[in-house]
């Protein structure tokens, strides 16, 4: 399952539907990659078997590398496994990190980005600090918006992202005008959505700042007359 749903910043109960998979037997895969050092998730708490994330998003790398954390019980399943591809073989993969090596040639430059990232994070306090300051980038942008002509998508919403629907505009025209007359990118959504909705992230090297910036373009907007 996608524990954050990106498209509307929802934020998925791991620990309801891990208790779920676990009564029924059910193997429990997640993927992190927008919600890794965004919002909390503990692996055991959640009876996860599988932890899917990337070197984008939080880490904040390019992207090009892909991480699995595996449960004892993900361990097992994968040796009992019988694939049938050669450069998909986790237990290729497990099997080359004895000699700390993988399979093939990695994204070799990523992968020193991720390492020198994951030191800067446990400098300035660890991944409860990480998730903390995302956090907080997040409830500041929500504070200052709040009493606009803007809705949020999500009635559980993600850390790492915010999901905005204009009351009185369209959104991928306010994508469009940010971007072009501000010099502000904010991130549109796909298919039906597309005109409806539009997305504000919180991850990475943003501040406060930043989010006073955008919101003092949405009220030019306002003054405008376009929102």
């Amino acid at each position: 399952m996608n524990v954050d749903e990106t498209s509307t910043a929802v934020l998925y109960d791991t620990l309801m539907i891990g208790e779920f998979c676990k009564k029924n037997g059910i193997f429990f895969v997640c993927d992190c990659v927008s919600s890794f050092l965004a919002d909390p998730f503990d692996m055991t708490e959640c009876n996860a078997d599988v932890m899917i994330t990337g070197s984008q998003k939080v880490l904040a790398c390019p992207p090009g590398i892909s991480m699995i954390v595996l449960s004892p019980r993900g361990i097992k399943r994968v040796e009992n496994s019988k694939p049938k591809t050669m450069y998909f073989d986790i237990r290729d993969a497990l099997k080359n990190q004895e000699r700390g090596q993988t399979p093939f040639t990695p994204a070799v430059g990523i992968l020193l980005q991720i390492n020198k990232r994951l030191k800067e994070i446990e400098r300035m306090g660890g991944a409860d600090v990480e998730i903390a300051r995302v956090e907080a980038q997040a409830s500041d942008f929500r504070e200052k918006i709040k009493d606009m002509s803007f809705e949020l998508v999500s009635e559980s919403p993600a850390n790492g992202v915010t999901s905005v629907r204009p009351k009185n505009a369209n959104a991928y025209d306010i994508f469009l005008i940010l971007k072009d007359e501000y010099d502000i990118w904010i991130c549109t959504n796909g298919g039906k959505m597309k005109n409806e909705v539009f997305r504000v992230g919180h991850i990475g090297a943003l501040t406060h700042d930043d989010n006073t910036t955008l919101v003092n373009a949405f009220k030019d907007l306002q003054r405008r007359g376009i929102l």
